[in-house]
């Protein structure tokens, strides 16, 4: 069946995220990397999540992976993904260190990193570091381990993987190392893979061949994929559904025919006009979106994309949030230009407010404004 066939399937959800919020205590305030944001990913479909550096994308991942680095903290929202149970688990209220969270890492959620050199051990063989899941999750036997482990490198097409099984990451090209990591993360049959730019430091040649390898992978094994990149080209080849981030939230989400066709946020149309397009006059310059993204440290309850958007309605959107608003077909957009629905505030956590008090009590401002042209 073919990707434009499957859309019109009614399928059940892998996880729902829903209000999530992940806050960092710092020392100059709150930063709200994660502010809300809300969406589900269907058995066997592929949302991509688009937004430029520091819009809180690979803060969103691994507040579903529960990896959110100190003194980052989920402080509201929802997890919740479909197991082998009848109920749903939500993640946000497990021990992100307990037995039970770490029997789901790598067994029903994987991740394939930006940078396999970084994530993979350089004093460790390829084939250990593989094997160290499946001995966790699938068998405690280390000879079926090893031959799960030469069937998965063969399936990503690594070749003489009997020879690259005992080999170190410094052997392996990037490509190959980008391989293993996609063997690595697929060895235990997930539900949800979640891959956070995997080819950004490759060649437009092997990027190809990676993608290709993710799409046959999804196929056979019947997975979900979260696929966060910044290139929209990446995006509308593999994605069947498309959330646009901004500042800690979703500005837009719909099909990925819908969002490249039919672009309602001024920041997605913003984007899609930086793209470079065959048939445009030589040395034009690209439409660009003016300013940076803000640091999100004591954000002003506004929207947040206010400073830098060319629509702006003074009265509207620098007083409130707008609501995430289906307009049809499920093609969401957060924007006064479509919608007069507002966001409520969220009440601060005891947390919060303790380190509030403390600032107050310490003479710093309780909430300063977003400076324009600050970036992460």
């Amino acid at each position: 069946m073919s990707r434009d066939a499957k859309r019109g399937e009614i399928l059940s959800s892998v996880i729902e995220v829903n209000n999530l919020r992940t806050y960092f205590n710092l020392d100059d305030g709150v930063l709200k990397a994660v502010d809300g944001v809300s969406f589900d990913v269907a058995s066997k479909r592929t949302l991509g999540i688009i937004g430029e550096s520091g819009c809180g994308k690979s803060v969103t991942a691994q507040s579903i992976l529960r990896i959110v680095p100190n003194p980052g903290q989920i402080v509201g929202g929802q997890i919740l993904l479909q197991t082998d149970e009848e109920e749903p688990v939500d993640l946000t209220a497990l021990d992100q260190s307990g037995e039970r969270m770490r029997s789901i890492r790598g067994r029903h959620i994987s991740m394939i990193f930006q940078e396999p050199m970084t994530s993979l051990s350089p004093v460790h063989t390829i084939g250990n570091q593989i094997m160290e899941a499946i001995l966790l999750h699938r068998t405690p036997n280390d000879r079926e381990a090893r031959e799960i482990t030469l069937e998965m490198l063969e399936r990503v097409g690594i070749s003489n993987p009997r020879q690259r099984i005992d080999e170190y990451p410094h052997q392996f090209s990037g490509g190959m190392r980008q391989r293993a990591m996609i063997a690595m993360a697929l060895s235990c049959r997930p539900t949800l893979l979640i891959a956070d730019e995997p080819t950004t430091a490759l060649d437009v040649t092997v990027q190809a061949q990676i993608l290709e390898l993710m799409r046959e992978l999804q196929d056979l094994y019947g997975m979900s994929i979260l696929y966060i990149t910044h290139d929209l080209g990446v995006i509308a080849e593999i994605a069947d559904e498309v959330a646009v981030m901004y500042l800690g939230r979703v500005v837009e989400q719909g099909t990925t025919r819908q969002i490249f066709h039919s672009p309602l946020h001024p920041y997605t149309r913003g984007l899609l006009k930086s793209i470079p397009m065959l048939g445009r006059k030589a040395r034009v310059r690209l439409d660009a979106i003016s300013g940076t993204v803000p640091i999100p440290i004591n954000p002003p309850w506004r929207c947040g994309f206010w400073n830098r958007c060319p629509d702006r309605k003074a009265g509207h959107c620098d007083v409130a949030v707008p609501a995430l608003v289906d307009m049809g077909d499920g093609h969401r957009v957060r924007c006064f230009l479509h919608s007069e629905g507002q966001e409520s505030r969220p009440t601060e956590t005891s947390k919060q407010l303790r380190k509030t008090r403390r600032r107050r009590s310490a003479g710093a401002p309780h909430e300063e404004p977003l400076a324009e042209g600050s970036q992460l």
